[in-house]
């Protein structure tokens, strides 16, 4: 190929042809979300270059950031630096009025003008004004492409922001456009791939094939490659086009191919002069900050335009800014790697020091050069860096990233600046609660209440104490909570709104029902006379909580519509107060016969506005949401999500909610036939340690109460009497009701149903889920399929399909009916041991499955024949006999419709033999 010639875009026709309409599309005003996957050197960053040159010709802006792998970037880097390279390319009136506009622009951007975001408030709600202020920014520049390179590198918050920006996109002018190394499994990059294959566009890059490859050797060879070259390099490459250019570039006089991808970049690292070897590496640790200040080098270096020349680096104009990159991020790993400990440091010193002059946004951009050069740079000007890296992470709510630097601010100032040791801590917690490290939480706010006592501090002790009693309730230890709780209330009073709010969630998770029920009305009656908006909240979340343990469901839901208006903003510097009364709402309208409502309600974007106070409140929101889930009907992505759900829960120290999970599970694992599994669930639920929870009694008996009903062993349930039956968690008390019933009914067990049907009727407002519950249990105790029928229509309109289909299969069972039990085979086909009964009960009416629908087998036979397959040729492709096959399509002629059956009857007729 002549020297600088760019080779074509090869083997990617449907690609640009895609990209091509998603950017007419974004010109008419409708956007995307696009995202390209494909393994390493594959050409991903290309297509998006080419992208890039399809939109700038359009009259796009196009908008740059990369997430670089050795410099493990801070939260939102690469968008933060797309926006801020583009701002500044703007004219300055233009982009003065612009952020005018945007004020929580703030916690993205450091710009002096933008107003420096104040710590605390309503974290979810900071974040998506964050969010929103980003996307409109976005907005106000299209038409506009961003691209956001080497997805796969970026923290957690980048990829959410992509996301948000994408569903954005939709109606506006303009596209997001992300890279990424096929996701695994277990990634927060698959979530996102998963949203873009239903709401965006996936284009997933493959190989290049044979013919391509040949034409790709071609450009780069100048001319058609020997078949012995192309099947060599086919064979080495695997047709990924970076290897293809790399490879080809060592042919003449370099001797043979080499065997593995990283011995051709050393090969490449190697051949380098030691001042390019010199530049190289320092770019490679520069990331994006690679300017040719940075580099120290003067125009028209030697050592870098041959770099350039070569191809091993590239020149990336930005705005006005220009610089320097290499060429690959493989090249960058492989020269990283081969750097010693001490040339790694020596290199990120030389960088912090270039990098940081002392604004805002050098701090953030140097501060993993000032973690990557130890003990290589000023230690106080490490700790300014550490500490203000640290907050900017808590001001974007990204925990773990301010865990890192808050945490090396800290070990720095102990002994080189003790004064701010106290701010650290405070802030260190925040992080380590934020991140649910709840053990390292604990100590820190222990030490931090140390000093505050030493200081006399009575309003950090306080602070100190709330936050210490709820991660003690979060831990399950209540008496600890208590203690704090009692701390509080020597010092303040019982009062204080904040004390109220933590209060009432530390009693109904722990205490027994007299004191919770006690300390309901003490609050109430304390706070109802109060005429201020959080106080108002405190009091209807009491009579709301009372009403629940009294069944009065309507009662409670209207007190919490009203705590949630009248809290409004004080949730935001309160959120226990918004959080704890949100969870039991929850389960409140569900009893009220709303799932639909009750999802609405477990939002994980409301939970994370506690989660720094209360760092189970995601968890438990998604032990809601998999609870609503399982109503909707679904088990088995219920299960796989509850799986994902329980993972996070372990590594977080959060044994009260792990223990509930994995009973949760069981339950479902029962539901589904797979006992041993169930069981071994319920052993995993009990080895956690020992936790003091109401919820927890009431969810391991409904799972053993499950397991003993599917195991056919109804009698070896919990026993249930109405005396110890209260109602606390609304869901989690349904879900032991539902089983109470089903264990007691099949056991024939007149005391456990009367109580269980003692305490259904002893609501005494209207709860339709409760209502329609009791109707089931009625019908089963009393042989009445008619009622069975209206339990199973009233589950159908409150969307519980599965609920629906067993209590439709009950009534079935009572009064077979052949549409009614073929209805119940199709939708309780995933549900082992209901489509057992189901089909038990067909084959003793000798109901046939007439309505067209085949098993999967069937179906597969079916498709075969209209192949033009033969039975023995059928029979030998699935391993089956031929009298096997034969039964398959007789049963099959027997469920199609009349013109499928015509269809089979002259195959048959062309095949007597066979048939």
């Amino acid at each position: 190929m002549a020297q600088g010639m760019e080779p074509r875009l090869t083997g990617r026709d449907r690609e640009t042809a895609t990209l091509a309409g998603i950017l007419a599309d974004a010109e008419r005003g409708t956007g995307r979300l696009v995202l390209i996957c494909g393994e390493p050197g594959i050409g991903k960053t290309r297509l998006a270059e080419h992208a890039a040159r399809a939109a700038r010709d359009l009259g796009f802006a196009v908008l740059n950031g990369q997430a670089d792998p050795l410099q493990t970037g801070l939260a939102y880097a690469p968008v933060v630096s797309a926006l801020r390279t583009h701002l500044d390319s703007l004219p300055a009136r233009t982009s003065t009025e612009m952020l005018r506009g945007l004020p929580d622009l703030g916690r993205l951007i450091t710009d002096p003008r933008l107003p420096h975001p104040a710590p605390g408030g309503d974290p979810a709600l900071n974040r998506t004004r964050m969010f929103e202020a980003a996307l409109r920014f976005v907005q106000l520049n299209a038409p506009l492409l961003l691209i956001v390179d080497d997805l796969h590198w970026a923290d957690d918050g980048t990829i959410e922001l992509v996301h948000y920006l994408g569903r954005g996109a939709g109606h506006g002018q303009f596209v997001v456009l992300g890279t990424c190394r096929t996701p695994q499994s277990g990634q927060r990059l698959t979530d996102l791939a998963t949203l873009v294959r239903r709401n965006g566009t996936e284009l997933v890059l493959q190989p290049l094939n044979v013919s391509d490859l040949a034409s790709l050797l071609q450009d780069l060879l100048g001319q058609p490659p020997h078949h012995d070259l192309l099947a060599e390099m086919s064979a080495r490459t695997k047709g990924v086009p970076l290897f293809v250019r790399a490879l080809a570039q060592m042919l003449p006089g370099h001797g043979p191919l080499p065997a593995i991808v990283r011995d051709l970049v050393l090969g490449r690292l190697h051949a380098l002069d030691e001042p390019e070897r010199a530049i190289l590496d320092v770019i490679a640790v520069a990331g994006t900050s690679a300017t040719a200040e940075v580099l120290g080098l003067p125009p028209g270096d030697p050592a870098l335009h041959n770099l350039l020349r070569q191809g091993h680096i590239e020149e990336h104009v930005t705005g006005r800014q220009l610089t320097y990159r290499v060429a690959h991020p493989l090249y960058a790993e492989v020269a990283y790697a081969e750097l010693t400990e001490s040339e790694r440091r020596k290199l990120h010193a030389k960088l912090a020091a270039a990098i940081d002059t002392g604004t805002p946004e050098t701090i953030l951009a140097a501060a993993p050069h000032y973690r990557g050069a130890g003990e290589l740079v000023d230690t106080q000007r490490a700790i300014d860096i550490f500490a203000a890296a640290g907050k900017r992470a808590l001001y974007a709510l990204a925990a773990d990233e301010a865990v890192e630097y808050l945490g090396r601010a800290l070990a720095l100032a102990r002994d080189a600046r003790p004064q701010l040791v106290p701010e650290l801590l405070d802030s260190l917690g925040l992080a380590y609660q934020g991140a649910v490290r709840l053990d390292d939480a604990a100590a820190v706010w222990r030490e931090r209440l140390q000093i505050a006592r030493a200081a006399s501090e009575e309003t950090r002790q306080i602070q100190l104490l709330v936050q210490l009693a709820m991660l003690e309730s979060e831990r399950g230890d209540g008496d600890a909570a208590q203690r704090h709780v009692d701390a509080i209330s020597q010092l303040r009073g019982d009062r204080d709104i904040e004390y109220a709010a933590m209060r009432i969630a530390i009693v109904a998770r722990h205490m027994p029902l007299e004191t919770t029920r006690a300390t309901y009305q003490q609050l109430s009656d304390l706070f109802g006379d109060r005429p201020d908006g959080p106080s108002q909240a405190i009091f209807h979340a009491t009579q709301a909580y009372s009403a629940v343990l009294d069944h009065e469901f309507a009662a409670a839901h209207r007190h919490f519509v009203q705590a949630e208006r009248v809290g409004g903003a004080s949730a935001a510097q309160i959120p226990a107060l918004a959080f704890t009364p949100r969870r039991i709402h929850t389960g409140v309208s569900l009893l009220l016969g709303d799932i639909a409502g009750a999802v609405r309600l477990a939002d994980l974007a409301r939970a994370a506005n506690a989660v720094f106070v209360m760092p189970s409140a995601v968890y438990s929101m998604r032990l809601l949401q998999r609870t609503a889930q399982y109503f909707q009907g679904d088990l088995p992505a219920t299960i796989t999500a509850l799986e994902e759900d329980i993972d996070g829960s372990t590594q977080t120290g959060l044994y009260r909610l792990t223990a509930r999970m994995y009973a949760f599970r069981a339950c479902l694992l029962a539901e589904l036939g797979r006992l041993d599994e169930a069981r071994q669930s319920m052993r995993l639920a009990r080895a956690r340690p020992a936790v003091r929870d109401n919820a927890l009694d009431f969810t391991w008996a409904t799972a053993e109460a499950t397991i003993a009903c599917y195991s056919g062993q109804p009698e070896r349930a919990p026993a249930f009497t109405a005396d110890a039956f209260r109602f606390t968690d609304p869901i989690i008390c349904y879900l032991r009701l539902l089983s109470a019933s089903q264990a007691a009914i099949a056991a024939k067990d007149a005391a456990s149903a009367t109580a269980v049907q003692q305490v259904l009727r002893s609501t005494k407002d209207d709860a339709p889920m409760i209502d329609v519950l009791s109707d089931r249990h009625d019908g089963l105790l009393q042989g009445d399929a008619e009622l069975l029928r209206g339990a199973a229509r009233r589950f159908e309109s409150m969307g519980a399909p599965l609920l629906a289909a067993q209590t439709l299969l009950e009534a079935a069972e009572l009064e077979p009916d052949r549409d009614t039990v073929l209805r119940c085979l199709k939708k309780l086909q995933h549900v082992k041991p209901w489509f057992d009964r189901a089909r038990r009960l067909a084959r003793a009416q000798r109901i046939e499955r007439g309505d067209g629908v085949l098993t999967r087998r069937e179906a597969e036979i079916v498709r075969l024949v209209g192949a033009g397959l033969s039975n023995a040729d059928i029979a030998a492709r699935l391993f089956l006999s031929a009298r096997t096959v034969e039964t398959h399509l007789r049963n099959s002629y027997r469920k199609l419709d009349i013109t499928s059956r015509l269809r089979l009857a002259q195959w048959a007729l062309q095949h007597d033999d066979e048939l």
